[in-house]
């Protein structure tokens, strides 16, 4: 008993040495980090008493308290968030959101016209962007404190942040709604030159080429110049600057507005890794997973989308989410394939991805963003809103009066800022001004009394197999402008068929006819988003995602409407006889395309799943002889193959305001 109490007192005494020892946590903490294989214990490991354990706890907490954190990530600025509740974020987003550049954010609608049809969804891009940048900062600083490894700075947390809280600066009023603006004054411009006969000058091609392509996201890059413009103090105060680890400010606008086309590409090609500084300015390839958070260039899974997923439903009343805590808080960053690090989801969570995120992407759209009336509504208001811009003159820096569209193009400082939804409603609820008086009325009548265009079709294209052969392919998504065409080329005839007892056809201009094609995807058109996702599992394998067979990723809507003037309405037999002209079209489209792919390809017996399919007569067995030279040695040829079955074409189905029945649909068919 007493040798095993003076052995008991040894090692109590040799590990007090060992406590005390200088440097002992350092080498300890450098053969903590050194790699070993499994069973392999190191040297120095001992066993710690209860207090020894507590006094280490104790020591490593005192010292975190000590560590200084940068005055503007002080957690201070606590808004009260209907979606994400109380929120803590630093001081930096106070300091940005306390801005006239962004205030203005309060009096634009996240979801422009589909307040009208959903009158919960008045909810603002202000708060969005603040929702936005909560999910970033809890993302960032999850990966900071979960992988210490990767040494995640201050700078990246503040760049990540920034980008966050800004990336919708640069929306005008009716959010996007005001790009189909801009795109339809360059289309609109574009056709009054061909029909006129005339060729662009350059200058004028330029023009319409602005137009055509302008987009939020690059007012967004030029507001954040002036924010930073006016901020640059406070903001190179905080740290942020540009030295050899990166930088930051142009980290910040890329991580809104990536090069995508050209990070893409790169890695098609194998390249990302060795060419991503040629592209990539703001931080070095080892960070390239910074570039997945905001505006996720690979997948498109990122802080944005889950933000106004659950935003947007929750004002919609849409009872469906996804669940992007266990996202956030289950990531890892991981090496790809090509070397590069890129942020990674546990594979048990692939199917939560896809049926919870991408799919409520596409019931968001279906349901809300491209609901027939949103849309009916949104096409209203674009035309209202060419009628303000012939009259409507907003002062600009040094007082220059310009048109909306001026001030869009130009992101102008002063004038830009200006265009928000109240600015819009004001203008048009006032009705001071004469000029204004067409738009008023339309506004009247359109948006306020709901004398809305009305619904032609709307289509669904067919998939593979459904109204045509599965080998055709898929079918191209056609031109609005060839929609229109086809329709009006087929309505005369379809005035003689279809009730011909009701009169003459009504004169149906093309101004009159209205399409939208809407596509419903995953976020990158044919392309599934899945494909592009690493996973990890608990042992740390990396996973690719295998393609989904039954997974749709894009699903193209052709909505037709027509739209006579509020003081001539629509009449019903003339919308049914349009109806039954856009089915006499579709119909025509649909053979059109069957028959392009049986060109293309020549029809061959189908390969047996079983049994290969039959050589060529080039490689086919030398002793195989036609069946004219079994006729001349007076053998047995084969029977002659049954005419295949006509197959069974599978009804197309569209919506429209006067549906038509089985028998109008019957008029106008080949038998």
């Amino acid at each position: 008993a007493s040798r095993a109490s003076r052995m008991s007192e040894g090692r109590k005494r040799s590990a007090d040495e060992a406590w005390q020892a200088p440097g002992e946590a350092a080498r300890q903490a450098q053969e903590a980090e050194t790699p070993r294989p499994p069973g392999d214990i190191p040297k120095s490991a001992r066993l710690y008493t209860e207090e020894e354990v507590q006094a280490r706890i104790e020591a490593y907490v005192a010292q975190q308290l000590q560590a200084p954190v940068p005055e503007m990530l002080r957690e201070e600025f606590t808004p009260n968030d209907p979606v994400h509740g109380l929120l803590h974020l630093p001081t930096l987003v106070r300091l940005i959101v306390d801005t006239r550049i962004f205030q203005r954010m309060r009096h634009i609608q996240q979801l422009a016209m589909c307040s009208y049809v959903y009158p919960g969804a008045t909810h603002k891009r202000f708060f969005h962007s603040i929702g936005t940048c909560h999910l970033a900062y809890e993302m960032i600083k999850g990966i900071q404190q979960r992988q210490p490894e990767l040494g995640v700075t201050s700078r990246d947390i503040m760049c990540v942040i920034i980008a966050a809280l800004c990336h919708d600066l640069g929306h005008p009023c009716y959010s996007h709604m005001f790009e189909c603006f801009m795109h339809g004054l360059g289309a609109k411009r574009r056709r009054q030159a061909a029909l006129a006969g005339r060729e662009l000058r350059r200058d004028e091609e330029e023009e319409i080429v602005r137009h055509e392509t302008w987009s939020h996201e690059n007012a967004s890059i030029k507001l954040l110049q002036l924010l930073f413009d006016d901020l640059q103090g406070p903001l190179r105060e905080a740290g942020l600057r540009s030295d050899a680890e990166g930088d930051d400010f142009a980290c910040i606008r890329e991580l809104i507005e990536p090069p995508k086309k050209a990070l893409e590409r790169m890695f098609d090609q194998g390249e990302l890794k060795s060419a991503w500084s040629r592209e990539v300015k703001g931080r070095p390839v080892g960070k390239a997973w910074l570039y997945e958070i905001v505006s996720n260039w690979r997948s498109g899974i990122d802080v944005d989308k889950f933000d106004y997923f659950r935003r947007d439903a929750y004002f919609l009343g849409i009872r469906r989410q996804f669940d992007h805590e266990r996202y956030l808080t289950s990531v890892k960053v991981l090496e790809d394939s090509l070397g590069v690090l890129t942020i990674s989801p546990p594979v048990k969570d692939r199917d939560s991805l896809r049926d919870n995120m991408l799919e409520l992407r596409k019931t968001l759209h279906r349901m809300a963003y491209q609901h027939k009336t949103v849309k009916k509504l949104e096409c209203h208001m674009v035309d209202i809103l060419g009628r303000m811009n012939e009259h409507v003159r907003v002062t600009g820096t040094g007082g220059r009066k310009m048109t909306m569209s001026e001030a869009a193009l130009n992101v102008d400082p002063v004038a830009y800022l200006k265009l928000t939804d109240v600015f819009i409603e004001g203008l048009l609820d006032a009705a001071e001004d004469p000029a204004l008086s067409d738009a008023h009325r339309e506004y009247e009548h359109r948006i306020c009394r709901r004398q809305l265009m009305r619904l032609v079709a709307s289509w669904d294209l067919p998939n593979p197999g459904e109204a045509f052969a599965a080998s055709a392919g898929p079918m191209p998504v056609p031109k609005e402008e060839a929609v229109v065409t086809g329709l009006l080329a087929k309505y005369p005839a379809s005035a003689r068929l279809l009730m011909p007892d009701k009169g003459p056809a009504r004169e149906v201009p093309s101004e009159e006819i209205v399409c939208v094609v809407a596509l419903l995807h995953y976020g990158m058109k044919e392309q599934d988003p899945m494909d592009r996702v690493l996973f990890h599992s608990k042992s740390q394998e990396k996973h690719g995602f295998v393609g989904d067979q039954d997974s749709k990723p894009m699903k193209s809507r052709v909505f037709v409407f027509w739209n006579p003037p509020y003081t001539n309405p629509a009449d019903e037999v003339t919308l049914k006889r349009l109806t039954h002209a856009f089915y006499l079209w579709e119909s025509a489209l649909i053979e059109q395309h069957e028959a392009q792919a049986e060109a293309r390809s020549p029809a061959r017996p189908a390969a047996s799943p079983m049994r290969p399919m039959a050589r060529a007569a080039s490689t086919a067995s030398p002793t195989a002889r036609p069946a004219s030279s079994a006729a001349a040695l007076g053998e047995c040829s084969p029977p002659a193959a049954p005419p295949p079955k006509a197959r069974r074409r599978a009804l197309v189905r569209f919506e429209a305001s006067c549906p038509l029945n089985q028998d109008d649909l019957a008029l106008g068919k080949k038998p």
